[in-house]
């Protein structure tokens, strides 16, 4: 049986999530979730990159680069996503 979640909308129409709901989705204050409408239903998933966009760059990370790169301590750093724009 699917899993109902109750989101509350204010008047400004900002949304209230409950605590668990953003547990699973691993997201923190200022991540961006994204919602997306495929055959009529809708999915609400946590933003994440696109990996497509990084494939150009895999034969310029040398593998001394690759190591020196922990990517999931990356990934829960706070960002400032308006520097991380395409």
């Amino acid at each position: 049986m699917p899993t109902a979640i109750h989101i509350k909308i204010t008047s400004k129409r900002q949304a209230t999530f409950p605590a668990a709901t953003l547990r699973a989705l691993k997201a923190k204050p200022g991540d961006y979730l994204t919602l997306t409408e495929e055959r009529g239903t809708w999915r609400l998933a946590s933003a994440s990159t696109d990996q497509a966009k990084l494939a150009p760059l895999r034969g310029h990370i040398t593998a001394s680069r690759a190591a020196a790169l922990n990517l999931s301590d990356w990934r829960d750093t706070p960002k400032d996503h308006a520097r991380l724009r395409d």
